[in-house]
């Protein structure tokens, strides 16, 4: 074998590797994974957007004071 086969096959490995452990990971944790987790992280982003929004409604304009 040539190296760049090897280091193809390493690198392909080594990714499949990263996913199922992510996968792992995610299901020791009780991390939410597949289409659940993209529902999951929508809704922690509106959370976020929404308490901006909150503080910026409250914050008041003090540059047409001077």
């Amino acid at each position: 074998m040539k190296p760049i086969e090897i280091i193809v096959m390493v690198g392909a490995i080594l990714v499949v590797l990263l996913v199922i452990g992510t996968y792992i990971y995610k299901r020791y944790k009780g991390l939410p994974t597949g289409e659940c987790a993209y529902c999951h992280s929508k809704k922690k982003v509106n959370k976020m957007v929404n308490s901006v929004r909150k503080e910026l409604d409250e914050e008041k304009c003090h540059c047409n004071s001077q």
